[in-house]
């Protein structure tokens, strides 16, 4: 036995009290139960819940209702011993709040009165369902969804939110299969949706900064790489000279000394042209001789009419005239010695200045400031900096146009593991497959069932349950129940689940009623044969049905619950009031 009894801190609350094998809790309906009454507000799918809530689930939004947060849930269970094939009774209590703490006694090698649920859970995982240290799938809220379970949407899983590769993983666990092989399509499908996120991404603009065209971005780092080495080779030549400023300083003085010297050459240089026409064109002596007989000769004609006073006055102008003359030509001449005398100065100072000018304009050549080295040392850095971003790009760009060849090798590799898991595990997967066949034969006589497993192209561990004929909710409920049977037998076997499975009424709605009896018959037949506990939650009315419509096929009596729950009072449900 897996679960002996279930309670509650509120005295209202009916508790239940289990037996071995098949376990039915009823759900009456009352002559007196007024037309807008409703069985689905009294408990039967609450029992299941607060199961779960108690084994480590989340609290169900519908008990986060005021009234039940005072309240405690509480059950009785046989968990594996510390000592090796006993069972201990534990009694597990867990409040409406807080969610996260909760008490547990009777369990060998635990015992607390403030466990944190992820510390429960995690003792359950090793414990109970003996999970793989490290192993990240399957998940004991996983495992607990498949054999207590209140969704049935879909056969091969225990919550509509499980995703494909995940279903595979728990239902190849409680076949016998390694988790860890068949957690390799988890890590396919991250890395598919990875690639198609980001290659979305990219096409879309949302990641300006990436690029997928990996050869232009192989140019622009082999660009950035030279121009990076180039100003490397620049900064390794330079000497840094703390001077560098007086010597510009220098350089610009003496440039402006020489350039001024320069303005004065031209200016002297214009001067001396000026002198040697002036000089050039003075009559010379002979000019000069020539000139004074013609003038003499003048004056001797004006002399026949004036006296001799003439020809004296004709000598002394004649001496006046030489007097200027030679002084106009001294004049000259000084003017011009002046001139040749500065310009042959200012050529010395100038090659003065060049010489200096040179000493400076080689320190300067030679050296750089200190503030322009740091600059080129920034400009490297950020040259550096780009070439890495570059390559960044790049590897983020190669990697993402790998990502198909990574998925199909990884999935090749994997497909591989499984098949070989597969072959390993062939015992325990033929029992499986031939128990669910003789299921289906003795529930339809007139159809083939057959439970198909084999990877998937993704790598997938995949279950396909099947009936022949037609693909109805009702066909679709009986492969669920048939499954669920095959797994939990399988993980009781190998120590792999504990000894229970719950259903809820849900499941079998759709059922025609000689199935729904063929269903229970073969739960409480197998609950027998292999010691475990089968919970099933029914209404009365649909119960009866069921016994009638099988022709006397199915006895629920014995199967009975004491607890009953009903519509008659808001006191005949589960928690014993309405709430919320």
């Amino acid at each position: 036995m897996f679960l002996k009894q279930l309670t509650s801190s509120d005295q209202r609350f009916k508790s239940i009290h289990f037996k071995d094998g098949l376990n039915i809790l009823v759900a009456e309906r009352t002559e007196v139960s007024d037309q807008g009454d409703s069985r689905n507000s009294i408990g039967k799918t609450s029992f299941v819940k607060i199961i779960r809530y108690l084994l480590g689930s989340d609290l169900p939004t519908e008990f986060k209702a005021e009234e039940l947060k005072s309240h405690s849930f509480k059950a009785t269970f046989e968990l594996p011993s510390a000592t090796a094939g006993l069972l201990d009774t534990v009694q597990v209590e867990r409040p409406v709040s807080p969610t996260t703490r909760l008490t547990v006694s009777g369990w060998s090698g635990l015992e607390t009165r403030n466990l944190h649920v992820d510390e429960w859970r995690s003792q359950l995982a090793t414990r109970v369902f003996q999970i793989p240290e490290g192993a990240s799938r399957p998940t004991v809220g996983q495992l607990w969804g498949q054999l207590i379970r209140s969704y049935f949407g879909n056969p091969i899983k225990g919550h509509p939110a499980e995703t494909d590769w995940e279903s595979g993983v728990k239902l190849g666990f409680m076949l016998g299969l390694a988790p860890e092989i068949l957690s390799g399509a988890g890590d396919v499908a991250r890395l598919t949706k990875q690639g198609k996120v980001l290659r979305s991404a990219v096409r879309e603009g949302a990641l300006t900064h990436l690029s997928l065209d990996s050869p232009k971005l192989r140019v622009e780092i082999a660009t950035a790489r030279r121009q990076r080495d180039r100003m490397l080779g620049d900064l390794r030549t330079f000497k840094v000279d703390d001077q560098y400023a007086e010597h510009q300083i220098d350089a610009d003085r003496l440039s402006a000394s020489i350039q001024k010297l320069n303005d004065e050459a031209l200016a002297f240089q214009r001067r001396a042209r000026e002198l040697e026409q002036a000089l050039a064109d003075e009559i010379n002596e002979s000019e000069h001789s020539e000139l004074s007989a013609k003038l003499f000769k003048v004056y001797l004609e004006i002399g026949l009419i004036l006296p001799d006073a003439v020809s004296r006055r004709y000598e002394e102008v004649a001496n006046f005239h030489q007097s200027i003359v030679r002084n106009r030509r001294l004049f000259l001449a000084q003017e011009q010695d002046r001139v040749t005398t500065r310009l042959e100065a200012i050529s010395v100072e100038r090659r003065s200045l060049d010489s200096q000018r040179s000493v400076a304009m080689e320190l300067l050549n030679e050296t750089v400031a200190l503030d322009t080295f740091l600059t080129a040392q920034r400009d490297l850095a950020e040259q550096e900096a780009k070439v890495a971003d570059l390559r960044r790009r790049l590897e983020a760009a190669d990697s993402i146009n790998t990502i198909n060849d990574k998925v199909k090798l990884k999935t090749a590799e994997l497909i591989a593991s499984v098949r070989s898991e597969l072959q390993e595990r062939e015992e325990n997967i033929d029992k499986a497959i031939s128990l669910f066949s003789s299921l289906g034969s003795e529930i339809y006589s007139d159809r083939e069932s057959s439970l198909l497993i084999d990877p998937t192209q993704n790598g997938i561990l995949g279950f396909t349950p099947q009936i022949s004929g037609d693909s109805s909710v009702g066909v679709r409920s009986v492969e669920t129940f048939m499954l669920d049977m095959v797994c939990a037998i399988t993980a009781m076997e190998i120590n792999r689940g504990p000894r229970i499975l719950v259903h809820d009424s849900h499941l079998f709605d759709a059922i025609d009623s000689r199935q729904v009896a063929s269903c229970l018959n073969i739960g409480a037949r197998l609950a027998e044969e292999h010691g475990f506990q089968y919970l099933v939650a029914l209404n009365s009315d649909f119960l009866d049905t069921v016994e009638i419509q099988s022709d006397g096929a199915f006895d629920a009596a014995p199967y009975l619950l004491t607890t009953r729950l009903t519509d008659e009072t808001d006191r005949g449900g589960l928690f014993g009031f309405r709430f919320g």
